[in-house]
Order: C-alpha cells, then sequence, then structure tokens
C-alpha cells in the first residue's frame, strides 16, 4: 500500500511539474527543423490565422481571437511553431539584462495547456516589442537559402514596424503577413503585402548594420546573449548596396524568373490597393475610440491611433507604381497592358509624363466609372475609387491625426481640425511630392 501511494504520488508530481512549463520540449532545434519550420510558414502561416474560429481538419482554432501587433505577429510565428512541435523557445529577456524568456516559464502552473499557450503569447506581446527584436535575430546573407519563410523584415527603430515573410516569390519579391498597432476595436486579421517597401522608409535614419533593419533570422538559443556578429550565418551584405538599388538589386539576388510587365503592374496595384481598404478599419478604429474618449490623447494613445506610416507607404507604393508605368511606356508604350488596365492607370495618373507635383495639381477629381479600381468604401453612403484617393493622398488633405473626425481623415476636408488644433500632435506626415 505504501509503495502504490508513493508510485501515486510520483506520477501526480511528475504531472505538476510538466504541467508547470508552458510546454516541455522534447525536439531540439536542427537544420532539418529548421526547414520544417519554413515549410509550416510558407503552408500555414495566412492572414486569418487568428480570425479563423475553425482549422480545415474541423477543429476549434486555438489562437482565435488574439490580436496581434507588427512585432507580435512576428513572435507568434516562431512561438506557435515551436509550441506544437515540442521545440524550445528562446529570447532575451527585455525587461532583465543577461536574462532570457522561455517555454519553461512556470506562471501558468495547473492550467491546461490551451490555456498555457495562449497566456504565454498575450505575456510576449506585453513585453516584447520592434525594440525587442534586434536582440533576438540577425542579419543574414542575400540568397534564397538565407532569406526565406520564417524569417522577418524590420525597420529602424524610427518607424517601428516588421513583417513576417511568408515565402520569398519566384520574381525574388518577399510576400509579407504582417500587422500594424492593434486598437480597441482592431480585428484579428492579418494582412498581406507581396512587394518591396520603400528602403528609405526601411533603414530611415541608419542604414548600418547597427540600424537592426533589413531581412533578419532567429538567433540559436545559445546566440541569444551573444552579440549578433557571432551567430553563424551573419552577414552585412545588405547594408552594402545603393540605397536607391536596393529593391531592385535584392530581386534580382533571390530571383528564381522574372515578372512579365503585366504580372508586375497587377502585383503593384493590389498593394496599393490593400492601402487604401486596409485604412478603413484602421481608421474606423480611432473614431470609434473618439466618440467615447474626447480627451486629448496622449503619446501612446496617440501612436496607436494615427497613421502617418500608414499613409507614408501607401505614398511610397504609389509612387512606385508610377514610376513603373512612366518605365513601361518609356520603353514599349505599355503594349503589354490590357486595355482595361491601362485605362485604370491612366486614371490615376493623368499626367504620368509630368512630375508627381504637375500631376497633383492638374487631377481632377474621380468619379466612379467603368476605369475605377478598387472601389471601397470608407464610411455609410460613401466610397471612392483608387484615383479619387491617391487625388487626396498627393493633395495632402488625407489626415493621419486621430484627433480629426472622418472628413479630415479621409480629405473630404483639408485639416487640422479644430480639435485638432487645441490637442498635441506628434509624427505628422506629409506628401513630399519631389521624393520620386
Amino acid at each position: 500500500m505504501f509503495r502504490f501511494l508513493v508510485l501515486f504520488a510520483t506520477i501526480i508530481l511528475s504531472q505538476g511539474v510538466a504541467n508547470a512549463t508552458v510546454w516541455d520540449d522534447v525536439n531540439t532545434w536542427s537544420p532539418e527543423w529548421e526547414a520544417r519550420y519554413s515549410e509550416w510558414v510558407y503552408n500555414e502561416w495566412q492572414a486569418d490565422f487568428f480570425s479563423r474560429k475553425t482549422l480545415p481538419n474541423g477543429q476549434s482554432n486555438p489562437y482565435y481571437g488574439l490580436r496581434a501587433d507588427c512585432a507580435d505577429t512576428v513572435y507568434s510565428m516562431r512561438i506557435i511553431f515551436s509550441f506544437e512541435n515540442k521545440l524550445p523557445f528562446v529570447i532575451k529577456d527585455p525587461t532583465a539584462s543577461n536574462r532570457t524568456i522561455t517555454n519553461k516559464m512556470a506562471r501558468w502552473k495547473g492550467q491546461d495547456e490551451r490555456s498555457r499557450i495562449r497566456n504565454f503569447l498575450v505575456y510576449i506581446y506585453n513585453v516584447a516589442s520592434t525594440a525587442s527584436l534586434p536582440a533576438d535575430t540577425y542579419p543574414v546573407a542575400l540568397n534564397r537559402a538565407a532569406v526565406k519563410s520564417g524569417g522577418m523584415m524590420t525597420t529602424t527603430q524610427k518607424n517601428h514596424h516588421s513583417w513576417t515573410i511568408k515565402q520569398i516569390l519566384p520574381i525574388g519579391v518577399p510576400h509579407f503577413v504582417y500587422n500594424s498597432v492593434v486598437g480597441a476595436n482592431s480585428s484579428s486579421e492579418l494582412k498581406e503585402r507581396k512587394s518591396w517597401p520603400n528602403p528609405g522608409w526601411v533603414f530611415e535614419g541608419n542604414f548600418s548594420a547597427s540600424s537592426h533593419a533589413g531581412f533578419k533570422y532567429w538567433k540559436p538559443a545559445a546566440y541569444v546573449l551573444r552579440p549578433a556578429w557571432e551567430v553563424p550565418g551573419y552577414s552585412e551584405e545588405q547594408y552594402k548596396i545603393p540605397l536607391g538599388k536596393w529593391n531592385s538589386t535584392v530581386q534580382k539576388k533571390l530571383a528564381l524568373r522574372t515578372e512579365t510587365d503585366d504580372q508586375m503592374i497587377q502585383r503593384l496595384l493590389a498593394t496599393v490597393c490593400e492601402g487604401l481598404a486596409g485604412r478603413v478599419p484602421a481608421v474606423n478604429d480611432a473614431l470609434n475610440y473618439s466618440k467615447s474618449n474626447l480627451k486629448c490623447m496622449d503619446y501612446p494613445v496617440y501612436d496607436t491611433y494615427s497613421t502617418p506610416n500608414r499613409d507614408r507607404r501607401v505614398f511610397d507604393d504609389f509612387l512606385d507604381l508610377r514610376r513603373a508605368y512612366r518605365e513601361l511606356l518609356d520603353v514599349n508604350g505599355g503594349n503589354e497592358l490590357s486595355p482595361l488596365l491601362k485605362g485604370q492607370l491612366d486614371k490615376i495618373f493623368p499626367a504620368i509624363n509630368s512630375s508627381a507635383q504637375v500631376e497633383t495639381q492638374r487631377m481632377p477629381v474621380s468619379n466612379i466609372d467603368s476605369f475605377s479600381t478598387c472601389t471601397t468604401s470608407y464610411a455609410p453612403q460613401k466610397a471612392m475609387d483608387l484615383a479619387e484617393f491617391k487625388r487626396r493622398l498627393f493633395a495632402g488633405l488625407i489626415s493621419n491625426n486621430p484627433h480629426d473626425a472622418l472628413e479630415y481623415r479621409w480629405g473630404e476636408l483639408r485639416g487640422p481640425s479644430q480639435r485638432a488644433k487645441l490637442c498635441r500632435s506628434w509624427d505628422h506626415w506629409s506628401p513630399n511630392l519631389t521624393a520620386e
């Protein structure tokens, strides 16, 4: 009887110890596991990863409803694969020097496994950020073995943004899955982008390895508390490319084939369209917050609900599309493009052979017609196509200030509004029409 009680107590104790950790790692990271991780990201890492209620096999999604900002999304990708395959997860503790955070954390002892992993993710969301990513990652060489599914791209801290790499397309362009800041009413849906961000924005303020910007990958656990340059595979190759040729040079290094004119324009057009469509919930989140919070926002709240980086990114994307279209017209008159696509582009860029500044001065109000593309409803009974959004954005009518009302946020009226005049603002952005 005594031996039975001892055995029973041992079993209970061992179960308690197991339940004390977020998960027990039974496997070890290796080149084979890294390859399986990349394959998992390529196949499973979708924009609806957190927003779908059920999985393809019919089971409930254990991560449903989690809301992740840009850095949270990056960390989630690595944490979830590690958890599901019982691999170790180790990052530098952002709150203490020379200490790590791992899956051995025991603060959720006694909870079931699903609760422990969700609580661990939320904990990481609260302590980690784009500021902590440099300690957990290192810059990689510019080849498809190093720039791959499961890696990431980050900006300097001035712009504090990051993207996860779902894949590098055969044309050498990254397919990102990412998110921006998360407000009170943000959904769990992530975003996708199949195009280059502006390298001037990515590396703004510091185009060197010390910027911690560019293509990165996860440090092995043994190197988390060591300098990035000690990690095998560390490379400063991406910082030696002229910034003005960064995108085209890196794309050539990563490409397996070239894309047609039509494919390139369609890809760039889709990116700009996502910029318009994705702005709607971001602005609505700010407007909903303002309805019940009439006081001036402090910096953290303002930073959550303002859109200077989002608006600058879509402006840069418009310029990329404009340059690409003008180059095609110069080379072959745009002969590879369909008449419909060419008509859509001519509506968005009605003075393509002039400067962006001259085009903006001449561009009329754009009504919705047969050549409209990406027609988007931004409020009840209010919609605009991509050409009208471009007109308002380039004219400086679109407000990124969350103190402004809808009419100012969407450029129906030129701001600042009275409230915006009375409240302090930060990080104002306006279009630089000489940037092309």
